[in-house]
């Protein structure tokens, strides 16, 4: 296993690694001075996923050495060395779940100290052999009813906070901390690959409005939903990229890596007319056990792939069936992920979900090589996106006792007017 080199601590510097099942990512980043929201890439790195198997560590030694040289390949390009990085968590089935906190207001008048009340009720909302990741609030309610942007100063007898909270299990989360932690670094935070993967590709309009995520993924699709800036629901079914590899190697009787290949290079989910005359040079094992050319019609390989993705979309509206009480708010679907290059599948789901349908593409980031400026890396790039925010709510929580974390200045203005 690669050994890393001494740390050398850099301010302003941020790392991620997507730890998925094809392939280690890391990128390293920083945000730029000139605006504050974009983010520039300062390194960037990639090695073959082994040691892993539906987001779940299978060997720690090879899982390790795969994050290891995909870190030490960023450091290079970065020009320094790092040691702490934010990860992805995709396996073990992390969810989202939505819970409504309710506080008592004893004078009449909504305070710091009631906020932060309400924002520490946690102890109800613990799922077993799960760990809560994050938490954040969507809404804020007095008087059960009435929606407020920021309720300090507020007179009421009640004050209800709706708020999203997301768990990853604990097994996958100890198993990958000690992958990272094998090579040296430390993780400071996980967050589920659905909300990663929105936060690079949604735009502020669809997060706010209402829209789905589906992540395609090697052997995990993740979905998340979004709606008021959060994501407020969240799911993972046991299908990806490596299903259809798999697929087109039992049906033609190629080779994996030849599988993958002419998915990537040709792999559609819809057939034309002109498909039964495209011949496709195809290297079949022979019943001798040898590689021969066989020239096989574009359209038997749509056939292969099609009723696998109609699977993973089938399973995916599923899921999503149980958001009923939301579904209304939900008219764009965003694709990402390495599914979300085979060839036509935007104009598939489209028809398939009957809504808008966009292949999502990482923004907000400036330098990225191009390789990453593709959908097979928005969780990497999302995963950095979501540092630069927990690093801005950190110096904000620092600088100002904690309040701004939430309400920003707004908050001092009503301690000196009211």
């Amino acid at each position: 296993m690669t050994v890393m080199n001494t740390i050398n601590k850099s301010k302003n510097v941020l790392t991620v690694i997507d730890i998925g099942n094809s392939k280690v990512s890391c990128l390293i980043g920083t945000p730029v001075k000139s605006n504050n929201v974009q983010i520039k890439a300062l390194g960037f790195g990639q090695h073959a996923s082994l040691g892993i198997s539906n987001g779940q560590v299978t060997d720690m030694k090879e899982i390790a050495n795969s994050i290891a040289r995909a870190v030490e390949s960023a450091e290079t390009m970065a020009g320094f060395n790092i040691n702490k990085v934010i990860c992805n968590l995709s396996g073990g089935r992390p969810i989202t779940k939505i819970f409504r906190n309710n506080l008592k207001i004893e004078n009449g008048r909504i305070e710091k100290n009631d906020i932060l009340k309400i924002l520490k009720f946690k102890n109800n909302y613990q799922i077993d052999d799960y760990e809560i990741l994050s938490s954040s609030v969507i809404k804020y309610y007095v008087d059960n009813s009435t929606s407020v942007d920021n309720p300090i100063g507020i007179f009421t007898n009640t004050l209800t906070a709706e708020m999203n909270y997301t768990y990853g299990q604990k097994s996958v989360i100890k198993n990958l901390s000690s992958a990272v932690n094998l090579c040296h670094l430390s993780v400071e935070k996980f967050f589920i690959s659905a909300e990663a993967s929105g936060t690079s590709t949604l735009l502020q309009d669809e997060r706010n409005n209402g829209a789905v995520i589906i992540d395609l993924g090697a052997n995990i699709t993740s979905v998340g939903v979004f709606l008021n800036n959060k994501i407020i629901f969240s799911d993972c079914i046991p299908l990806g990229g490596l299903h259809i590899t798999s697929d087109i190697v039992r049906g033609l009787g190629t080779k994996s890596e030849d599988a993958e290949k002419v998915k990537i290079l040709h792999g559609s989910t819809l057939s034309h007319e002109t498909d039964e005359y495209i011949n496709l040079d195809i290297p079949i094992i022979s019943e001798q056990g040898d590689l021969v050319t066989q020239k096989i019609p574009k359209a038997m390989l749509t056939a292969i792939i099609k009723p696998r993705i109609e699977e993973i979309f089938e399973l995916v509206q599923e899921r999503l069936s149980k958001l009923k009480p939301n579904s209304n708010y939900i008219n764009k679907v965003i694709l990402c992920g390495g599914g979300a290059n085979l060839g036509n599948i935007r104009e598939f789901a489209s028809n398939y979900f009957k809504t808008n349908v966009r292949i999502g593409r990482p923004i907000g980031l400036i330098d990225l090589p191009e390789i990453v400026q593709t959908p097979s890396f928005a969780c990497l790039t999302g995963l950095l996106i979501k540092s630069l925010e927990k690093e801005k709510n950190f110096n904000l929580q620092k600088m100002e006792g904690g309040i701004l974390k939430y309400f920003g200045k707004l908050g001092n203005w009503f301690d000196q007017n009211l």
